[in-house]
């Protein structure tokens, strides 16, 4: 059986009031009984002493039996309780009553007068009820001669006592109804959002990506996991635009160069259809097109490894000196057949902690690309240097440069400024999609500033990682 929230939140408020109830007038009742139980036996006990004090001459004559009565009895009378006068023995020498006269009796309490200690204990009868048993010493000098013993019916205060647990337990009864059925109204209330949250990951569960729900007033945490569960919507929105984009990007890309290859088998289908010098010029195109869908390959994995590696970075104390070294010497060969010369500017080895293969992929990137876009003679300079806490590289070079309308989008995957340009270097558009994945990966920041046929500087900042 499905419990909604609100019937739990009903349930545990109404336990939660009938405990706290129940432990109040367990304490308060037990209270209540034992100060009206108190105040009765100081009554009782005052009265008790004053009749001991007064029988205490006549006790010893026994012929004075009449009047120990008549004590009993006007104490009896002004008081509405049962008065008892023992001597030393137990032997009853009064009774308001009249019934024990002549009578020994042998009641806890009356031994414990005898003892010379007061004594009172409540009692519950099958014909009367609660009663009160009570009895003082009657002391002659410093002997104890005597008792006093009184019986007193405490059924009036048992039935207020009865009464207060009534009245409470029929409180606790309707506070728990009551703060129930305010939680019912609160739960569905606070379960509202909820309930929209609910519908809304269904929502985005079968494909409805970007999906909203409307923000509740006030800043509370409903308000704030609704906020949350918008931004989260729209990321999974825009990821999914990029994944299509992407998908419809790389099967696009594709098409060319498997339709190049495609019309090249057409063109010469067998050797022996095609001369020497055509058949050379068929393996070298088909190797040139193969070598573009490996290039395209290994981008497209790069940038998944990196997609599916955010956070896990193999950070370390790494020389920069060491990786601009490795960058120029591997863009060397590319560098001398465009007849472009590199150069590497720094005030020194400085060792940093990054992820060196990663910054290596990423110069290595932007070298290549200013290789590639540099005129015959000009130079490429890859530099570094370190301000304040934040290591600073930047790759320039001289060439026809980015028009300023395309600068915002040439960190987008596929894209290129000048498309012929790309496909005759190799080039699909995503290595620099790859420098900016990296760079955010290491928390840095990236930028470029252009001239059209003047100089075009990238530039990366990465902070010092921990």
């Amino acid at each position: 059986m499905r419990l909604s929230l609100g019937l739990k939140l009903g349930i545990t408020y109404l336990v939660l009031i009938v405990l706290t109830v129940a432990a109040f007038g367990y304490f308060t009742m037990g209270f209540f009984q034992q100060s009206f139980l108190d105040e009765k036996k100081a009554a009782l006990f005052t009265h008790a002493n004053i009749l001991a004090n007064s029988s205490a001459p006549y006790l010893r004559d026994r012929e004075q039996g009449p009047y120990l009565n008549y004590l009993a009895r006007n104490q009896a009378e002004r008081v509405g309780s049962r008065f008892l006068i023992l001597d030393r023995s137990g032997l009853v020498m009064a009774d308001s009553a009249g019934d024990f006269r002549g009578r020994v009796l042998s009641h806890p309490e009356i031994l414990s007068a005898l003892n010379g200690e007061n004594a009172a204990t409540p009692y519950r009868e099958a014909e009367y009820g609660w009663i009160l048993y009570l009895a003082v010493p009657v002391y002659s000098g410093k002997q104890v001669t005597g008792a006093v013993f009184v019986s007193a019916d405490i059924n009036p205060m048992v039935a207020r006592l009865d009464e207060i647990r009534t009245r409470l337990l029929w409180f606790s009864a309707a506070s728990g109804a009551l703060v129930f059925v305010i939680s019912l109204f609160m739960g569905a209330f606070l379960t509202r959002p909820v309930k929209r949250l609910i519908i809304a990951a269904g929502r985005i569960g079968s494909g409805d990506y970007g999906y909203r729900i409307e923000t509740p007033p006030g800043n509370d945490e409903f308000g704030e996991l609704t906020r949350v569960f918008n931004d989260m919507s729209a990321r999974i929105q825009a990821e999914d635009n990029i994944r299509k984009r992407f998908v419809a990007d790389a099967s696009h890309e594709l098409k060319s160069p498997v339709a190049s290859i495609t019309a090249l088998l057409d063109s010469c289908p067998r050797r022996e259809e095609c001369s020497p010098e055509e058949y050379r010029e068929l393996v070298q195109d088909l190797r040139f097109e193969a070598g573009r869908l490996r290039s395209l390959v290994e981008d497209l994995l790069v940038l998944s490894r990196i997609e599916g590696d955010q956070g896990q970075l193999r950070i370390e104390e790494t020389s920069v000196g060491e990786i601009a070294e490795a960058v120029r010497k591997a863009a060397a060969p590319t560098a001398r057949a465009r007849g472009v010369g590199i150069r590497t500017v720094h005030p020194g080895d400085i060792y940093w902690p990054l992820d060196g293969e990663k910054i290596f992929r990423v110069l290595v990137n932007l070298v290549d690309n200013a290789v590639k876009y540099s005129p015959a003679g000009e130079e490429v300079t890859l530099g570094f240097r370190v301000q304040g806490d934040r290591l600073h590289f930047y790759v320039a070079n001289r060439g026809a440069g980015i028009p300023p309308e395309e600068v915002p989008n040439i960190f987008e995957r596929f894209y290129r400024v000048d498309k012929a340009r790309s496909r005759e270097t190799g080039g699909w558009g995503l290595g620099l999609a790859i420098v900016k994945e990296i760079v955010e990966l290491h928390g840095g920041d990236l930028g470029v500033a252009s001239e059209p046929g003047g100089e075009t500087v990238f530039t990366f900042e990465l902070p010092r990682l921990t």
